[in-house]
């Protein structure tokens, strides 16, 4: 299911139906509902320990690297090969165990995956006898930043360009600013929006609940004519 598809649905249900073309009821808040109630129902989920769905998780494609600005980046990369996303990373789910990045790696899909730490980890990351060769994603700020400590900088840029970033985001719309590496987006909303199917089920009766008070004071075209004839301006005879 597209989201605007689930946005359809779920006006056709609070119409009864009977849904004109001047609907009042806007679909970008219809969209902020959906939004909200996947982004609760995967949190309460995951939280449960239970196993991710593929189908949840979003990929932002080739994502292009830059150096990272020194007097941006924490003083103990010093000496460090240093490298950010271009551009912010989408806001994550706020998840008990971790930041909702599922894995940073290689674009090829079966390279092994770069180790993915919080900054804390960062600090100490490649001082082992056999870990200086590692390549250590954590996120700062609202980039993903890259350091392999025994790796030289020439050969550090010679070989990353892009890199895969798996997540998932609170809202998946954001993932349209991301491209594949042929320029198109990543997601649009006539892509299959990121949740399962039975997951919408609850959903959708957990949206019309929530707004029941909003909902039936939301005005409509009485007359389906496309004007701004709404049901309070026609005479009931």
């Amino acid at each position: 299911m597209t989201l605007n598809q689930a946005t359809y649905e779920l006006k056709m249900i609070i119409r009864r139906n009977n849904l004109s073309d001047d609907d009042r009821l806007d679909n970008r808040l219809v969209r902020d509902w959906i939004h909200g109630q996947r982004e609760l129902w995967i949190r309460n989920e995951v939280n449960k320990n239970r196993m991710v769905d593929q189908s949840i998780v979003q990929s932002l494609g080739c994502v292009a690297l830059e150096v990272a600005d020194r007097s941006s980046c924490p003083s103990f990369t010093t000496g460090y090969s240093v490298l950010q996303t271009s551009q912010d990373i989408p806001k994550r789910i706020e998840l008990n165990n971790w930041d909702g990045i599922y894995e940073v790696g290689p674009i090829d899909k079966i390279s092994r995956r770069f180790s993915y730490i919080n900054i804390s980890r960062a600090r100490f990351a490649g001082n082992g006898q056999f870990n200086d060769k590692i390549i250590y994603a954590f996120p700062y700020d609202n980039r993903i930043m890259l350091i392999a400590k025994d790796m030289e900088s020439g050969s550090f840029l010679k070989y990353l360009r892009y890199i895969s970033i798996r997540g998932l985001f609170a809202d998946p719309t954001e993932v349209a600013s991301f491209t594949h590496i042929d320029g198109t987006a990543c997601y649009s909303n006539d892509d299959d929006y990121p949740m399962n199917r039975w997951m919408w089920q609850y959903m959708r009766q957990a949206i019309l609940e929530a707004n029941f008070d909003l909902l039936i004071r939301t005005p409509t075209d009485k007359v389906n004519n496309a004007n701004d004839t709404l049901k309070g301006d026609v005479n009931e005879t």
